[in-house]
């Protein structure tokens, strides 16, 4: 057993070396291409998730490099991951949750280490949420509705929420969603960034400056995470993760290690060419977009469904529309729009059935959502592609055709030329906006599609600089929904002027009555209640159409190839979620999956 003198320096050593920002260990051994070869039997190849070269491995970084995201849980790890399945969180560091009243108490693993062997504790989970708070990081906004975050013993923490903007929901996204750093680390790592900013300004550094600091910092030298796998080695093509023999975590497994001894994330160029390396069996996991996935059925690759609509959906792409300007300020041109729009031919054409026929409204009508739905509502709107219907709502709204059959309003005048945009290359999304521009003009709209970079889109769309454009709001399943969905779209709680910058309800939708509801409801506890509720909420919104759903769409594209490894989690034997063996509750899979040979 070492010494704690000994531990204390081979730790300082472990930060020296973080801090340096040494290249990956790039050892000898590889393949034509330059890539380091590992024994096949003991590999797991994963794609989608990492696009380009892996820049920083830091997890305050703005754009960390897989795995070092949200909801993965292979170096570092959250409290609990999501359960797509069932709506549930089970636990990972943590080991259970309670509400008490506007707190929520979490228990932590006891037998919780580092990959270092000190005690994971109550004091790291503190120090990390903490971090969000300190400086302004991608999770900065948990704290909107968070008075503290204190320890509670060695194994214990308590969420203490605002009793006044009480939202449990939240909290619940965000305990499976913070990822948990090593205190004793990052506290050293902030002294340093600390020190050098100190060192060049001659002043006392801001928490600006030292964010910034911290995060020239690669983190790429084995960080020193809770979680099955560190990071190993990495080049501009691939991410190697090595396995954590003496994980803490495998005592929850019957002391059972996970299959893959390593885990290697490669990087393509384009969706093509990951597919074709899904076929081919180069890639074991894909989450790409993969047209007519069931012609490589026969080369052993499989999905969650055997049939339509192949994977599990649980998100709505849509089509926003800046409705703070005419004519999209009118709701009778956004509830013309809505039946002017062919969604069997999207699902047909643009995603290839991946998904299954889209119903009125913004809940889900099935999964765990399905009991907030309601068939009555949905009906009493009506079918969605009416073509006639739609004329005869822009009809009795006081809207013409001129001589060209080109729309004009109320006031005689002639509706512009409006432009429905997406980024450019996004083909499903391109031929979406293809068939929803079709549509639009049969019935006399206007309307041409312009496909622009992803950054020019990006900063148009939270600008809400548009007509039409596309996005998902809340594009991952989490176990606030269907609020979190009506949230992102309805809520007017942090609404700004069109120009300023927003990350949600970039319509500009604002409606006193849905900010009520969406206010009351996490704080509700009687189930009916809550169903009532969300039963005027979605009445609400199918009266008032600020966004257009188009389809329902998997959050994840869960796909698998059966050449090396086997006994993947699927529809017939659900031992696991469809979350890519590394997503949330989806990593339970890598301790079910087996070598082949």
């Amino acid at each position: 057993m070492i010494s704690n003198r000994l531990r204390n320096f081979i730790i300082s050593i472990s930060v020296f070396l973080f801090l340096i920002n040494c290249g990956g260990n790039r050892e000898s051994g590889s393949n034509s291409k330059g890539l380091l070869q590992f024994p096949r039997e003991q590999t797991l190849y994963v794609g989608g998730f990492q696009w380009g070269a892996p820049a920083t491995f830091n997890p305050l970084a703005v754009t960390p490099a897989w795995p070092i995201t949200g909801n993965m849980n292979l170096i570092y790890e959250a409290l609990f991951g999501y359960d797509l399945l069932d709506g549930k969180l089970q636990g990972v560091i943590g080991k259970s949750y309670e509400f008490k009243g506007a707190s929520l108490e979490v228990t932590l693993h006891e037998k919780a280490r580092w990959h270092n062997g000190d005690h994971l504790t109550s004091d790291d989970v503190v120090y990390s949420f903490n971090l969000h708070k300190k400086y302004n990081t991608n999770f900065s906004n948990i704290w909107n509705g968070i008075v503290s975050v204190k320890k509670n013993g060695k194994h214990s923490v308590l969420f203490e929420l605002d009793p006044e903007e009480y939202n449990p929901l939240v909290l619940l996204d965000i305990i499976s969603a913070v990822q948990i750093l090593p205190m004793r680390i990052f506290e050293i790592v902030e002294q340093k960034a600390f020190k050098l900013v100190a060192a060049e300004t001659g002043a006392a550094p801001s928490n600006e400056d030292v964010l910034n600091r911290i995060r020239d910092f690669k983190n790429d030298v084995k960080p020193i995470g809770s979680g099955p796998y560190t990071l190993k080695t990495y080049t501009e093509e691939q991410i190697v993760l090595e396995r954590v023999d003496d994980y803490w975590g495998n005592v929850l497994y019957d002391q059972k290690k996970p299959s893959p001894h390593y885990i290697i994330h490669r990087t393509y160029s384009s969706n093509d060419s990951f597919n074709i390396a899904l076929k081919e069996g180069n890639l074991d996991i894909s989450q790409t977009f993969c047209p007519q996935i069931w012609d490589k059925f026969q080369y052993g690759v499989g999905t969650w469904y055997k049939k339509e609509p192949y994977y599990k959906p649980g998100i709505m792409p849509a089509l926003l529309m800046g409705i703070s300007k005419p004519p999209f300020s009118d709701v009778n041109f956004r509830r013309a729009v809505v039946h002017a729009i062919d969604y069997e031919k999207i699902k047909q054409d643009a995603v290839y059935g991946y998904t299954p026929k889209l119903k009125p409204g913004l809940i889900l009508p099935f999964g765990t959502e399905k009991v907030y739905f309601s068939e009555e509502d949905a009906k009493a709107f009506g079918t969605l592609y009416d073509p006639e219907k739609a004329k005869r709502i822009l009809r009795d709204g006081g809207y013409k055709w001129g001589a060209d059959g080109l729309l004009i309003d109320p006031d005689g005048k002639k509706i512009r030329t409006l432009y429905a945009t997406c980024p450019k290359g996004w083909t499903d999304w391109e031929m979406t906006i293809k068939i929803a521009v079709e549509g639009l003009r049969e019935t006399g709209i206007d309307v041409q599609e312009k496909f622009i970079e992803y950054q020019q889109w990006d900063n148009l769309l939270k600008r809400g600089l548009f007509d039409f454009t596309m996005k998902t709001p809340q594009p991952e399943q989490s176990a606030s929904l269907p609020w979190a969905r009506f949230d992102r779209v309805m809520s007017a709680r942090e609404l700004r002027p069109v120009g300023e910058i927003m990350y949600y309800n970039e319509g500009r939708y604002k409606n006193p009555v849905a900010d009520s509801l969406l206010k009351n409801i996490p704080q509700m506890t009687d189930p009916d209640q809550i169903r009532e509720a969300y039963r005027k909420l979605n009445r609400l919104f199918m009266e008032e159409m600020p966004i257009i759903p188009l389809m329902y769409r998997p959050w994840l594209f869960y796909q698998f190839s059966t050449k090396h490894w086997s006994n993947f989690p699927t529809e017939n034997n659900p031992y696991a979620p469809p979350q890519c063996l590394m997503v949330g509750a989806g990593i339970t899979a890598l301790w079910g999956i087996k070598a082949n040979n």
